[in-house]
């Protein structure tokens, strides 16, 4: 060996082993946070997919409430609708004290994010009642969205409609999105998104009690019915969003949702059945339909530890 040719050697073979263990230890590394980067990616994809299915389901179940127009006419069914709409108001309203309890489990001092919460999502719901206007305008709005869609005629009055009918639907939507947040348990995002399904159906047949006596055809009522619940599962994938974003704001989401479900039960749903049904069967519907929901509610959360 020529003098100096070792410590030569020994110095480019120390440096070439560490730039190589650097370069081993980079790529290991790269790999493992890739790994979990694509694997919480994934699992965020599957929250995004499932939290659109079941808004999705909540808003096609509204096109169910023209399924007994396939079979029967429309005027008998008035009682039926009735006795729907205290029996979804028994429903709402279990769904929306448990979406208060949760709220209370995670809002600050005094509860002021669930007192928030409750008070603004009734003076939503209340401006968009204001924009609707009367009962009577309610239905002359649903025929404009019939003929928008068949006539192309009404845009404008059909479009007005529509915006009401989306902010009239986005507590529903709202709620859904929330009951999935991951802090909270993943089985209450199911039951909330089974109990808003099952009270859109009565809000289908009050669609179809307007058109089809119109003579359009029970398939194309259901299509209309659902047409009217479309923002519930985009505005469920973006409450979903935003709760995930704004952790903080969770109670007051769920405070928000739960205050638009108990005002329309209370001043909507339980008002129409009880000019049908009288105050006291239309109060021992809803009373029922309640007690029997929130005892399903308890005995999921024990099987779930909820």
């Amino acid at each position: 060996l020529k003098p100096g040719a070792w410590p030569t050697f020994r110095h480019q073979f120390f440096l070439s082993s560490g730039g190589l263990w650097v370069a081993v230890c980079s790529a290991i590394v790269a790999w493992q946070t890739t790994s979990r980067a694509a694997s919480a990616f994934e699992r965020m994809h599957f929250e995004l997919v499932r939290v659109f299915a079941y808004g999705l389901l909540t808003c096609v179940t509204t096109g169910l409430g023209a399924v007994p127009f396939l079979v029967v006419k429309p005027g008998p069914l008035g009682i039926g609708l009735a006795v729907a709409n205290a029996v979804a108001a028994g429903m709402m309203l279990a769904a929306s004290f448990s979406m208060v309890f949760e709220a209370h489990e995670h809002s600050g001092p005094y509860d002021w994010q669930l007192l928030v919460g409750l008070v603004a999502g009734a003076l939503f719901i209340r401006a968009s009642e204001w924009l609707h206007g009367a009962d009577e305008e309610e239905e002359e709005g649903i025929a404009a969205l019939h003929d928008a869609l068949l006539e192309r005629k009404h845009w404008r009055k059909a479009m007005l409609i529509f915006t009401v009918m989306f902010c009239h639907s986005a507590a529903e939507g709202i709620a859904v999105g929330v009951a999935f947040s991951r802090q909270l348990n993943h089985e209450f995002g199911i039951y909330i998104s089974l109990l808003l399904a099952v009270h859109n159906v009565p809000e289908g047949l009050a669609v179809a009690l307007v058109l089809v006596p119109r003579g359009v055809s029970a398939t194309l009522t259901a299509f209309i019915a659902i047409l009217t619940s479309v923002p519930q599962p985009v505005l469920a994938l973006a409450a979903f969003l935003f709760v995930e974003v704004f952790q903080g704001l969770l109670p007051i989401g769920l405070a928000f949702s739960a205050g638009a479900m108990v005002y329309v039960c209370l001043h909507e749903l339980l008002i129409e059945s009880m000019e049908q049904l009288g105050v006291t069967k239309a109060v021992l519907a809803s009373s029922l339909s309640f007690l029997t929901m929130s005892a399903c509610i308890c005995l999921l959360q024990s099987l779930t530890g909820v």
